[in-house]
């Protein structure tokens, strides 16, 4: 046995699958075989559960089927009752025994599982038991066929029971196992490379092959001070994330709270409109009937006035007929000529004025059609027929009349509104002239080549020139503006001058007498001036690439003031140079940033006054600017002429509508056809036979009485009818007047509720009623869906402020609108206080950090990476001391290009004796290494799975170099570019190496530790060559490898290792034989 190997002398299984009571001995490597289903994977995941705790057995078949329960109640995958070989309450061991050379004793490990029932899970616990064989145990007692297992509670070693808290659990059972075998590693990285080897799946990935099956994981004790200032460092940034979350949760609180707002306010709006329109409706329900009685009072007079005339009529006509029937012949019939004559004269008045009713109709009806036919657009569709015959016969008096109210009743509302117009176009008038005449002020001042500043700034400078004459102080007073020679740069012109502003025309005096012309602005109370302290200006050259660099300045005061406020401007190109220069940066557009800050200011206003050529300048941008006003004063004067021609045109239209008479047309037309009656019953009577004429005369008087009397009885009815409709209305109108009041008041309540809305409401109550052509816009469905939708509002709202009281503990009872004052209240404290202190503890904390990170995290993995790359070398000088047949193997290590930061920062550290310490004491003033280090910086704070930068093993990528020896000829080729063109040989051979290597990391080099290695169905695409080289290389690197191989690989494997165990089976069961047997007895 090796001298620094704890080496496994034998294997106990108790009722595990089909082994029953089994015990192997184990001298070193050892080969299991047996036909398939013999136990052979069986054995090897006995041996690795007890070791590691591992469950994914039988891996190398990928049987996901098989678990504890089913080894320990021999399961035997069969139909039926007897599927399982163990039945009720079951215990079963596993246990080996190793053989310390360093400590000269043995030792075992085992586990034992009991499963109470078909149905439960089985329960294990591991255990140790130092300087014991297997034999020391009781596991089990035989007696003939009968066999007893040992109850946990009643194991004993050496006749003594062993204790309780000697049984572990998994975790701690196997971590106490690997201790007692001298392993270091952790328990999960052992169990996996285990069955990596075990397993043996080769990939394609060769790289995360490598690196995960023979690296060390990268996780060094020695960042112990990175990681304390890193855990400060989270814990300031959950901090700051924690108050980030809370910040952007208020801020959705606000948007809810806006939008809840919003609806709050439009709903508020539509109820104002709602009872606003009532108001309306029934102020305009109540003009309505104001229309109807005044129309019906018309209509009443007129029928009245009918009425007495049709009984003027009616008197005459029967004095005619008593004449006709009474008279004599020649008498009579002179008297009847005569009466006729007489009605033929009443006819003629009423003609004539009917005439003039009619004629004042028509003109009305000829001005719709002309002058004021703009008027016209604005009634309604309905109203202009009727409106465009209203002197001619055809319409309804009742319709005439109804339109002309309506028509009578704009007029006068366009009146008032023409008249409005007209004042304010006036005012709009004089205010343009005004401008114009101003313009054309400043023209001739520019002609005349004076500059212009702002007239307040000109007096008050004048001011001061004057109290300084009074004095006897001869000292120049000058703008700023007023010093500036010219620009070097025209192009930056009104960027420069924007920024200035009124600073341009800030006043310069000289040093001396700065002090006095204080005291002016002082006495005089000069609010428009300002005056630069110029005694007390600093010293200082231009700055280059400033705006102050583009201001020619010979004055010296100016130019120390052009210095001290634009030095600190750079002037940029782009928006990524303007971020670069926060403190003070400007664009041409008018980007601006300032003291961290940027917004676009706006050139468009700013009046050049800076330079040589500012007078052209201004000439230009005044002669413009008069253009536009011209423009503007031609327009006003356009709609000032056509709003006094309508003006004009609505004044001979006479509002009252008591001097219309709408039924003058058809009366017309009636009187005069009674008229040529007449006429020609005169006629008749005067050419007539004098029989025949009295005659005639005497039926026409009867028929013309009879015809007035009808008319009159007629007319009786349709006043009473008017009277019946008029008292409808009366008693109508009494009523809308209280429910105007009613109305009224509802809506004063509300208004005054809502005060401020009152404009908007009116606003959109206008917009409304325009694009709806109602007087009633809101209706009672639309405010309870708009209630609704509040009502949601308030859940959403409700539900992001429960949202962050949990995130920030608190009251969870402070939610709904009427909270909505705190949440801004916490929104400022931790917007513009909290989340800022936090700010400056984090950027202090990493500064502190980046420290931790170059002192302990670089240089440890610098020279962890080292270490790596020599424990490489010293495996690649072994592969290459055995070669496999004609092939040698070589590890490849090549840094990852995303890594270049990290070895940027190493190379130059080379220059610093790669001493990371000496390097920040330094000056620093390397700005790539400066950059590089707070990239990679953020790199890693920003990496939610630190091990992407904790683990060296993946700063590289990996592959196998293969060399392959033909005669004399070397040829070299990459694992990872063979995978498609080599044969199973050529690919497994390769990666059993890598594992083997991989399984080395576990087992120290210079420790008494196990050695073990697990291969099932070893070697099956390998030819014998390559496996003669593997075994012997397992060998020679002091491993303990158990193999797992069907009969026919005997003869390939058996002979180049110490034992070989045939698996046979008898029954239901397998039993374990030391030795080969011949292939025919296997199944014996």
């Amino acid at each position: 046995m090796m001298q620094n190997r704890k080496t496994a002398t034998k294997l106990l299984l108790v009722q595990w699958s089909r082994f029953q009571h089994v015990c192997i001995e184990l001298e070193g490597s050892t080969l299991f075989t047996g036909v398939n289903g013999s136990g052979k994977s069986t054995v090897l995941d006995a041996m690795t559960y007890v070791l590691t705790g591992n469950t994914q057995f039988n891996k190398a078949a990928k049987d996901k089927d098989r678990t504890v329960k089913g080894y320990v109640r021999g399961d035997t995958k069969s139909n039926g009752a007897t599927r399982y070989l163990r039945q009720g309450q079951v215990v079963s061991y596993i246990a080996m025994e190793f053989w310390s050379p360093a400590e000269q004793e043995h030792l075992v490990i085992g586990v034992c599982i009991e499963s109470p029932d078909e149905v439960s899970a089985p329960g294990s616990s591991w255990f140790v038991c130092r300087n014991a064989q297997i034999e020391d145990l009781n596991f089990c007692e035989i007696d003939g066929k009968n066999m007893y297992v040992t109850p946990k509670n009643l194991l004993e070693v050496k006749g003594v029971r062993m204790k309780s808290a000697e049984f572990m659990g998994r975790e701690r059972g196997t971590e106490q196992i690997i201790r007692a075998l001298g392993l270091r590693c952790e328990v999960s990285k052992y169990r996996s490379k285990l069955i990596k080897m075990m397993a043996f799946d080769p990939q394609n990935n060769i790289d995360q092959f490598i690196a995960e099956c023979v690296l060390e994981p990268g996780n060094v004790d020695s960042l112990k001070e990175l990681r304390e200032q890193r855990e400060q460092f989270d814990h300031i940034r959950k901090m700051y994330e924690d108050l980030r979350d809370s910040k952007n949760k208020l801020v959705e609180i606000e948007n809810k709270s806006q939008q809840y707002e919003t609806k709050k306010r439009n709903l508020n709006i539509r109820e104002m409109i709602f009872k606003y329109q009532e108001v309306l409706a029934k102020q305009k329900e109540k003009e309505e009937i104001e229309i109807h009685v005044t129309e019906l009072e018309q209509k009443k007079k007129e029928l009245e006035q009918r009425q007495k005339d049709l009984q003027k009529l009616l008197e005459a006509a029967r004095e005619r007929l008593q004449i006709a029937e009474s008279n004599d012949a020649y008498q009579g019939m002179q008297k009847s000529i005569e009466n006729l004559k007489s009605q033929v004269q009443q006819i003629s008045f009423k003609i004539e004025k009917e005439e003039e009713q009619t004629a004042k109709l028509l003109r009305i009806q000829k001005a719709l059609s002309t002058e004021i036919a703009w008027l016209l657009e604005k009634l309604d569709a309905g109203s202009r027929p009727v409106l465009l015959h209203l002197g001619e016969a055809g319409s309804s008096a009742d319709q005439k009349r109804k339109e002309l109210l309506r028509l009578l009743d704009a007029v006068e509302k366009q009146q008032n509104l023409l008249v409005s117009q007209r004042v304010h176009l006036e005012d709009e008038k004089r205010i343009r002239h005004e401008e114009l005449t101003n313009l054309e002020k400043q023209l001739k001042q520019l002609d005349a080549n004076q500059i212009i500043f702002p007239e307040e700034v000109v007096k008050a400078k004048q001011v001061i020139k004057d109290a300084f004459a009074k004095k006897g102080i001869n000292a120049e007073v000058r703008m700023f503006a007023e010093l500036v020679q010219d620009l070097k740069d025209t192009s930056w012109r009104q960027a420069i001058e924007t920024f200035l502003g009124r600073k341009r025309y800030y006043l310069i005096v000289d040093g001396k007498y700065c002090l006095e012309a204080m005291r002016v602005l002082q006495e005089k109370k000069l609010h428009a001036a300002t005056v630069v302290i110029t005694d007390k200006l600093p010293d200082s050259e231009v700055v280059k690439g400033s705006a102050a660099e583009q201001l020619v300045i010979p004055n010296v005061d100016a130019r120390r003031y052009a210095n001290y406020l634009l030095n600190g401007i750079h002037l940029c190109d782009s928006l990524n140079e303007l971020h670069e220069y926060p403190k003070g940066s400007l664009m041409k557009d008018g980007m601006l940033a300032k003291s961290y800050a940027v917004s676009c200011m706006n050139m468009k206003k700013t009046q050049i006054c800076l330079g040589q050529d500012a007078i052209e300048l201004q000439k230009k941008s005044v002669r413009e600017q008069k253009q536009i006003v011209q423009e503007a004063y031609d327009q006003v004067m356009d709609e000032l002429k056509q709003t006094k021609e309508k003006i004009s045109s609505l004044r001979g239209v006479d509002l009252e509508i008591n001097n219309y008479h709408v039924e003058a047309p058809e009366l017309l037309a009636q009187n005069q056809t009674e008229k040529h009656k007449y006429e020609d019953t005169i006629r008749q009577i005067q050419e007539s036979p004098e029989f025949a004429a009295i005659l005639k005369e005497q039926i026409n008087a009867k028929k013309a009485y009879q015809e007035v009397e009808t008319q009159q009885n007629h007319l009786y009815t349709k006043i009473g009818e008017c009277q019946s409709e008029q008292k409808g209305y009366e008693e109508r109108r009494k009523n809308i007047s209280g429910e105007i009041h009613t109305c009224e008041k509802l809506y004063e309540e509300i208004r005054m509720k809502y005060l401020e809305l009152e404009r908007a409401m009116l606003e959109e109550y206008e917009k409304l009623s325009a694009k709806q052509d109602e007087v009633r816009v809101v209706s009672e469905l639309s405010l309870k869906k708009l209630r609704f939708g509040l009502e949601e509002c308030v859940k959403e709202l409700e539900n992001e402020q429960i949202e962050y009281c949990k995130i920030a503990g608190k009251d969870m009872n402070q939610r709904g609108p009427a909270y909505i004052p705190f949440y801004r209240k916490e929104y400022r404290e931790i917007a513009n206080v909290k989340i800022e202190e936090v700010h400056s503890k984090l950027l202090d904390q990493s500064q502190k950090l980046e420290s931790a990170f170059m002192n302990d995290f670089v240089a440890e993995m610098n020279e962890t990476i080292g270490e790596a790359k020599r424990e490489i070398d010293a495996i690649n000088r072994e592969l290459k001391q055995i070669p496999f047949g004609q092939d040698t193997y070589k590890f490849k290590m090549q840094e990852k290009p995303e890594r270049l930061l990290f070895f940027r920062i190493c190379k130059k550290l080379e220059n610093y004796m790669n001493s990371p310490e000496l390097y920040m004491n330094a000056n620093r003033e390397d700005e790539e290494m400066e950059r590089d280090i707070r990239e990679f910086m953020d790199m890693i704070l920003n990496e939610e799975d630190e091990e992407e930068y904790t683990d060296y093993r993946k700063y590289f990528t990996y592959d196998m170099e293969i060399t392959s020896r033909q005669g004399e000829e070397k040829i070299t080729a990459d694992l990872s570019k063979k995978q498609g063109s080599a044969s199973n040989g050529e690919k497994q051979t390769p990666y059993f190496i890598i594992l083997a290597a991989s399984l080395l990391q576990c087992y120290p080099q210079r420790s008494c530790c196990a050695r073990l290695a697990f291969i099932d169905e070893a070697f099956s695409a390998l030819s014998r060559e390559r496996i003669e080289q593997m075994v012997k290389y397992l060998e020679e690197n002091g491993f303990q490898v158990i193999y797992a191989a069907p009969p026919e690989k005997i003869g390939s494997i058996g002979q180049y290792i110490q034992s070989t165990v045939s698996l046979i089976i008898t029954g239901r069961y397998t039993n374990a034989v030391e030795g080969l047997v011949k292939l025919d007895e296997f199944n014996d």
